[in-house]
């Protein structure tokens, strides 16, 4: 979308000074309301947008008032201008209402308010109904848009707050470049009952030109499973209740951890991660030995130094070595793949061990993690880290978080905005968010800090 921006002053010329003080335009209303502009430090404007109103390109237009592409000390933002017209005396409810929204990170963000003018968040993007109907759009990313939308509604339903408008959704998303959201509060209301999921699954499933638009990409199932699934969510708006819909409505993310990601995607910090990453697709190992032995050699290690010395290390047998066959490898082949002698004696040891029939993998098994953690480390060369790693990738323990883990605290220094590393009571107390799910949350930071690096 192009952006021609133009001082405020032009709001004292027809035919903009309709917009900003529609419908009429009246002189003594534009002075007035120029010199609140130039107190907000809005500097310029530019008319552009999918909406025209007199002559004029805009974002939108509602009942309380119209929104245009404005500057603000230097910075892109979405302007509202209250009408004339408008039913509302100020802009100070639904500014109130925003700070509200944006406490559980949904809607645009609220930057600044007067009486007549509420400034925001400019999200780049288009209706969801508009970015929907493109060809280019693959029913995957609808899944993923509809499925956080409906989170967005659960949030508000969570809150008390009902959105008001979200039977007729197509209007009231928007699918940006970096962010999907719902917008326009203008009639929220945290007094009346929210029905925000039920309002938004009635509007996916029957009537509206998105509705149709969604059918003919993503096969819905009966409109009478999902009516009896409201009902249920309407009776007792539980976090279950709520995924039942999502399921009932296929928009649960693909893969083998589908249930477990979906519930991680209604977290807004794991959110564009699930979305950019896509599906979980962790490598499982249930060769107990594999997992420790690589586990040792990833020790204290980039990614990519570990990847390649352990293909060179799996290069000296035809598949992966039994404890055996790495007792029978002298130490100097071991070391010419990248292993240093310290974590040879780690391997070499716990392959001793593993051949006397020391260690029981069958029994440590069946244990908690706790007491797996307890038993692991007592092997020479095994700390909690790769324990926890093994919990992670040979057992399948869905609610592991290695707070050790330097990669997984970059992650969470990035993701929450924090100025250095995070310590353990840190790590703990962000990743609380997560459960029971840590572990696929830690593979969605590990695969995020991967393409970074990359990038």
């Amino acid at each position: 979308m192009t952006q021609h921006f133009q001082p405020i002053s032009i709001f004292d010329k027809e035919p903009y000074k309709k917009i900003l003080a529609f419908p009429e335009g009246k002189q003594t209303e534009i002075k007035k309301r120029l010199i609140e502009l130039k107190k907000l430090g809005i500097t310029h404007v530019s008319f552009t947008g999918p909406l025209q109103i007199e002559k004029c390109q805009i974002l939108g237009k509602g009942y309380v008032g119209m929104v245009v592409l404005a500057k603000k000390d230097k910075n892109v933002v979405a302007l509202k201008i209250r009408r004339i017209d408008s039913p509302r005396k100020n802009m100070t409810n639904e500014a109130k209402l925003l700070k509200i929204v944006n406490r559980i990170d949904v809607g645009p963000k609220f930057i600044k308010n007067s009486k007549n003018f509420l400034i925001m968040e400019y999200i780049e993007g288009e209706k969801i109904i508009d970015w929907a109907k493109k060809p280019e759009t693959k029913s995957e990313e609808i899944r993923l848009v509809l499925n956080n939308v409906l989170r967005e509604c659960y949030l508000l339903d969570s809150i008390g707050l009902d959105h008001g408008e979200l039977s007729t959704i197509d209007k009231h998303v928007i699918v940006g470049k970096n962010k999907n959201t719902i917008i326009d509060f203008e009639s929220s209301s945290t007094k009346r009952k929210p029905s925000n999921v039920t309002g938004a699954t009635q509007a996916i499933l029957i009537g509206t030109g998105l509705a149709k638009i969604i059918q003919k990409k993503i096969k819905l199932p009966t409109k009478l499973k999902i009516i009896n699934l409201t009902r249920e969510y309407k009776k007792n708006p539980t976090v279950k209740n709520f995924e039942n819909i999502t399921i009932g409505l296929k928009l649960q993310i693909s893969g083998k951890y589908e249930k477990e990601v979906s519930s991680l995607y209604l977290d807004k910090k794991l959110e564009p991660l699930i979305k950019k990453i896509g599906p979980c697709t962790m490598r499982i190992t249930k060769n107990s030995y594999q997992t420790l032995v690589e586990a040792i050699i990833y020790q204290q290690l980039s990614e990519a130094s570990a990847t390649a010395i352990t293909k060179r290390f799996l290069k000296l047998y035809k598949k992966f070595p039994t404890p055996e066959q790495v007792m029978s490898t002298s130490d100097k082949k071991l070391k010419d793949t990248g292993i240093s002698g310290t974590k040879i004696n780690y391997i070499k040891g716990l392959s001793k061990q593993i051949i006397k029939k020391e260690i029981d993998f069958r029994k440590i098994s069946k244990l908690k993690n706790e007491q797996i953690i307890e038993e692991l480390t007592k092997i020479k060369g095994i700390g909690n880290w790769t324990a926890q790693i093994y919990l992670m990738f040979c057992l399948q323990r869905k609610d592991v978080f290695p707070v050790g883990d330097l990669g997984i605290q970059k992650g969470i220094r990035d993701l929450f905005s924090l100025k250095e590393l995070p310590n353990s009571k840190t790590m703990e107390k962000y990743s609380a968010r997560w459960k029971p799910n840590r572990s696929i949350a830690c593979w969605y930071i590990w695969k995020s800090q991967r393409i970074n690096s990359i990038g």
